[in-house]
């Protein structure tokens, strides 16, 4: 943890401007008691279907992102990145992307269509958490091979820390936080994301049999979400917004975390930013890879207990 500390540190010593930090602090609080008060993406984007609700993502991520660099250019005066257009091209790229993995407004019709009505939630959410291999490393991918390629970085994956442990001693901090929690009527409506007890009776075969590949989907889900976050947005742009990368990400981290728990969201700004710095000072994203994956099984798990207790 002291590794972590000196990250951080480090980080806000040199980037840390007051006027900055405030309006991205005041510019996320105000959309979170906007999306909470008034059921922004649960009752508003989430109804949309087809082109516009990817148009509607990509609108509500591109406002997360710019604003926050706009704030970088009022407050630190960083002007330069708005003058190169490969700046251009990755941030397009990227919010494309994450606004069409977030939307995915045709699989829902398709799983429809494809699968008994007993089989549809679990192949559909297993499918949820595969499907960021197609949509956002494939093109990332890509874009790395033909642009990037002498940078070596493969935005962060080709790295592997020197030292995993204080990975490991974060997770076992977030422990006692995530079976407080459990306890939460909130995080109980929330989780386990597994739901695939009536696949398993239809299919007539042992429950593990349909857990075992939902949580191993579940896991690859964060592999591409941290690849997007941690590797594009901040080891990928850092050339252009230095570290400014890191609070533009964590502005739109929060935003996908908007369809959770209020809790979970805010918490997210925390965990992006830390998450973010160790990404920006190891050129690492595996650190990233390992907590993530971590607390996510840990609130499956935590979860899974407290509904067998209850019934």
């Amino acid at each position: 943890m002291k590794k972590i500390w000196k990250y951080l540190v480090e980080h806000a010593s040199r980037d840390f401007n007051a006027g900055h930090y405030s309006a991205v602090a005041i510019f996320l609080g105000v959309c979170l008691y906007y999306n909470y008060r008034f059921d922004f993406e649960n009752s508003i984007l989430d109804n949309l279907t087809g082109v516009s609700r990817i148009s509607a993502y990509f609108a509500t991520y591109t406002v997360a992102y710019f604003v926050v660099l706009l704030s970088v250019s009022i407050f630190k005066k960083e002007r330069s990145f708005w003058r190169m257009r490969s700046f251009w091209v990755k941030s397009i790229l990227m919010l494309t992307v994450l606004a069409i993995d977030s939307s995915i407004p045709f699989l829902r019709p398709l799983v429809n269509k494809l699968t008994n009505s007993q089989l549809e939630l679990w192949i559909f959410k297993l499918t949820v958490n595969l499907i960021g291999g197609v949509i956002i490393l494939l093109p990332l991918l890509v874009y790395y091979y033909r642009a990037e390629r002498e940078q070596r970085h493969f935005y962060g994956l080709g790295v592997r820390p020197a030292d995993l442990q204080p990975y490991f001693a974060m997770l076992a901090i977030m422990l006692p936080v995530i079976v407080v929690a459990s306890f939460h009527p909130s995080f109980l409506y929330q989780y386990p994301m597994y739901r695939g007890q009536e696949a398993a009776l239809y299919l007539d075969i042992p429950e593990w049999m349909t857990v075992v590949p939902y949580e191993l989907a579940y896991a690859f889900d964060f592999v591409t979400l941290e690849f997007l976050f941690r590797g594009f947005m901040v080891i990928g742009l850092m050339h252009y917004t230095g570290r400014n990368a890191v609070l533009a990400m964590v502005a739109i981290y929060c935003f996908l975390h908007f369809g959770k728990p209020a809790g979970e969201a805010i918490s997210s700004i925390f965990g992006g930013y830390i998450l973010g710095v160790v990404a920006y000072e190891t050129k690492s994203i595996w650190g990233g890879i390992i907590v993530h994956i971590g607390i996510a099984w840990s609130m499956e798990l935590a979860a899974f207990l407290q509904h067998q207790i209850m019934r």
